[in-house]
């Protein structure tokens, strides 16, 4: 799924489209000469080790990833099946997963295509769709009610 979800700028592959190199019963076809963003990403299932053979991507049909850059969880999610991370049990942990990533100045969005949902403690919010030159900023309000968290979509 990487192949088809991910966005590889070197390739020029768009987000959800899958890779030309990609034979999808064989996988990668130019494995040994891969540009240096698929050498380097190693999807959330292989990496956290409580996401059991449920969240493996091609049967949850998306994939998790941790871009420790901006300290936020991805999840690309298949055009094809884009409710797929709203079932049990992922929904229940992605909010889990949004709770603690607060608390850490860290985002939870899912992406289909360039379609953006950020996962908030609260909500989900649609952000639609988000160019490539605009960002995501969190903010937070103290309020009566306690912190409230929100993303709005800028301009870079």
């Amino acid at each position: 799924m990487c192949c088809k979800l991910m966005e590889i700028d070197v390739l020029e592959k768009p987000r959800a489209v899958w890779c030309p190199h990609c034979d999808q019963k064989r996988g990668c076809t130019i494995y040994e000469q891969r540009p240096e963003p698929c050498r380097i990403f190693y999807c959330g299932y292989r990496k956290v080790p409580h996401l059991d053979e449920r969240w493996k991507p091609s049967k949850a049909k998306f994939l998790v990833n941790y871009e420790s850059r901006n300290s936020r969880i991805v999840i690309h999610v298949d055009p094809a099946r884009a409710g797929a991370w709203r079932q049990e049990p992922y929904l229940s942990t992605i909010r889990q997963w949004a709770k603690n990533a607060v608390r850490e100045n860290g985002l939870v969005i899912v992406w289909t295509g360039d379609h953006a949902i950020a996962v908030l403690p609260d909500r989900e919010k649609d952000l639609g769709r988000i160019r490539d030159d605009q960002i995501l900023v969190p903010t937070l309000k103290q309020t009566p009610q306690g912190p409230a968290y929100d993303i709005t979509v800028s301009d870079a």
